[in-house]
Formats: C-alpha cells, sequence, structure tokens
C-alpha cells in the first residue's frame, strides 16, 4: 500500500492513499511542555496500530494520542504512556 501521512500538530493527521484522503483528528491537551519526542511517539503510534491489525485511520488516531501524549511531558520519551494510560486517553479518561 502506498499512502502519505503528514502530522498536523493540535489539528491531527493528513492520511492520503491512491483510493482515499482524509484527516484524522489530533486530541486536545491543557500545556504543551515539550514538542521533543512527539513525531517519534506518532510514528510509534501508527507502526504499532497497523503490526496488531488496527485499520489505518485507528493506528493514525493511535500515533496522534501518543504524540499528544508526549508533548505533556520532558524529555524525549518521558510521556510515552504504557498501553493502559494509552487506552484511557484514547476513551477521554485521562
Amino acid at each position: 500500500m502506498k499512502l502519505v501521512i503528514v502530522k498536523l500538530g493540535a489539528k491531527g493527521a493528513f492520511v492520503k492513499s491512491k483510493e482515499r484522503m482524509y484527516t484524522v483528528p489530533g486530541f486536545k491537551i491543557e500545556k504543551v511542555v515539550d514538542t521533543v519526542g512527539a513525531g517519534d511517539g506518532f510514528a510509534v503510534g501508527v507502526i504499532t496500530g497497523l503490526l496488531e491489525g488496527l485499520d489505518l485511520k485507528d493506528a493514525v488516531r493511535r500515533g496522534n494520542a501518543i504524540g499528544a501524549m508526549a508533548v505533556m511531558s520532558p524529555g524525549d520519551n518521558d510521556g510515552y504512556p504504557t498501553r493502559e494510560k494509552l487506552e484511557k486517553f484514547l476513551k477521554g479518561e485521562a
């Protein structure tokens, strides 16, 4: 599958494949502490989502979530969540 994913910061991510294009919304957070690691977190979310069998839209949503969680903590990977924290964040419980 050939596709392009463009991160849009707080607005989410734009996805374009041969068949379709769409935007996956981002997550509202209270305060950005440090943006270092957000892109890597996004990539981790998308790649692990696809490896675990999520459809592309849900994998990009996971990437958006991990990127959002990353910017709320200092450092390059301090904000990366455990699976439990990620699930709560995705459900709006965190």
